[in-house]
């Protein structure tokens, strides 16, 4: 497998360490002032098993924060650095150095593995750990959307998945349109959208028309219980309304993923609670931690909150591991290789006859990482199929070093009937909704604030908010950068020109 180095910074400023922390020099980065959100050099330093950012604003002086729980864990994470693979088109020029030419440039190392697009920011709830800002001014326009997702294509050609979000995106009064048009889009595969889960908790037959449509849901559920949802997201019977969402979702067979943003001191003890529920319901498909990301006019004035004191993505592996008994184990989780890999940690679960095995427990590697790599989701194509080939060639000769193997065999060889039948070929989509009742999914997805920003992480970005002036922004630079200059919600005027090609995908 072939690594990519990080890129170093010629830095402006010189970082002596303090002897007496017994702290250790890693590499040169470049982050955010947390006051004034300037770009500034920094430094990345091992101290007591934990990795911080320190950075020096000629103004403001000198920050730091937390970016790694476990040094281990970060140290290894970066030997799982892949090329990326660039968008058939960009949208804006090289002109003043990232995180400022956004929209995708050509210095920009990823293609978008999950367009996101903000059809509303109005919103049914006023969440204290809310990431974006909801001013109750805007609902995208059909024309709008028709635009991004004809832009979407030119840039990147067939796209696995788009998500519709906002503010509340059931909220918008041409919802149900804007999700026909892009299920008729050929080149989209699959449609989801991102809810707080009222609708669907008061509202059956929208839940009906939603698993008509074939649309996902990632419904926020930080907890299954009020105390620590009331924090997260505001006063009232939380839990009760959560609840409700599933047990509609579930009765009318919407495909789920559920959403669990993740603070500390607040609801890290409930990372267990939230893996049992993945395993115990065939229609929750997949479940994604978000590390606190402390953005927006939510999450800017979240108290308590302390930047040297934060949950990352090791931290979130570390309970995922105590909380449910070894069900699942820090070996199980390896960080995305199409992102950078301080963005993604994940481990995929096969279904067997008695539970779900996580994939690195019986498949190679190297395998592995190809089966994952350049995008967020397992892919059905004849990677997959060589790969579960591969691993079931390899579990008949050493039958006996793989805990459960006959179980493992059995899964095996149904997905690859179920999937790659020899009578005929099915379509992509066909293929991923066979593969999600054979495959369940947790993520770890670590947005970035103005104390943990770092211009590394944003080249690689996969996640992308699509504009309707054609550009593609990384997320953690919109949230931080761009969102309270959107001429969308701001009043303002004038949008950047879109130009140029891209290099083809690699």
């Amino acid at each position: 497998m072939s690594t990519v180095k990080l890129p170093i910074a010629e830095p402006k400023h010189v970082f002596t360490p303090d002897a007496s922390s017994r702290e250790v020099f890693h590499s040169f980065s470049r982050g955010l002032c947390p006051q004034c959100k300037k770009a500034v050099d920094g430094v990345r330093v091992i101290r007591e098993g934990k990795v911080f950012l320190r950075k020096q604003c000629p103004t403001h002086g000198q920050s730091e924060a937390l970016i790694s729980g476990d040094a281990d864990w970060f140290l290894k994470s970066l030997t799982y650095i892949k090329e990326g693979s660039v968008p058939l088109q960009y949208s804006t020029e090289v002109k003043n150095g990232c995180p400022d030419d956004c929209g995708l440039c050509p210095d920009h190392e990823q293609h978008s593995c999950l367009p996101i697009i903000e059809i509303t920011n109005h919103c049914n709830l006023e969440c204290p750990i809310c990431i974006v800002q909801n001013r109750h001014n805007y609902n995208m326009t059909k024309e709008e959307f028709g635009r991004i997702l004809d832009g979407l294509v030119a840039k990147e050609g067939n796209i696995e998945t788009i998500n519709l979000s906002g503010g509340e995106p059931t909220l918008h009064p041409d919802f149900m349109d804007l999700l026909d048009m892009a299920r008729a889009k050929k080149e989209i595969s699959r449609v989801s959208i991102s809810t707080n889960g009222l609708r669907c908790a008061t509202d059956y037959a929208f839940c009906e028309e939603l698993a008509r449509k074939k649309v996902y849901v990632s419904l926020q559920l930080d907890a299954l219980s009020n105390p620590a949802l009331r924090v997260l997201r505001g006063p009232g019977d939380q839990a009760g309304a959560k609840e409700k969402a599933l047990a509609n979702l579930e009765r009318a067979g919407v495909r789920t993923t559920i959403v669990s943003t993740v603070a500390k001191g607040v609801n890290d003890q409930n990372i267990g609670d939230c893996i049992r529920l993945l395993y115990e319901k065939d229609f929750i498909l997949s479940l994604t931690f978000q590390p606190a990301a402390y953005t927006g006019y939510g999450g800017e004035h979240f108290a308590p909150h302390d930047p040297m004191n934060v949950i990352t993505i090791p931290d979130v592996v570390r309970a995922a591991e105590e909380q449910t008994g070894g069900l699942l184990k820090k070996s199980d989780f390896l960080p995305l290789p199409c992102s950078h890999p301080s963005c993604f940690g994940l481990t995929y679960l096969l279904k067997t006859e008695d539970g779900y095995m996580p994939f690195p427990r019986f498949l190679e590697l190297e395998k592995y990482l190809e089966v994952i790599s350049n995008r967020g989701t397992i892919r059905p194509d004849h990677q997959l199929e060589s790969a579960i080939k591969g691993a079931i060639d390899e579990m008949w000769t050493s039958a006996g070093q793989v805990p459960d193997v006959d179980k493992i065999l059995s899964a095996l060889r149904r997905s690859i009937f179920l999937m790659y039948p020899e009578d005929r070929a099915l379509a992509l989509e066909e293929r991923l909704h066979i593969g999600e009742s054979l495959v369940k999914t947790v993520f770890i997805h670590a947005f970035m604030d103005v104390h943990n920003f770092e211009v590394d992480r944003i080249k690689k970005c996969c996640t992308h908010y699509a504009m309707p002036d054609g550009r593609l922004m990384p997320g953690c630079a919109y949230n931080n950068l761009y969102r309270e200059r959107d001429a969308r919600y701001t009043g303002a005027v004038g949008t950047p020109q879109i130009w140029g090609k891209g290099a083809g995908k690699g």
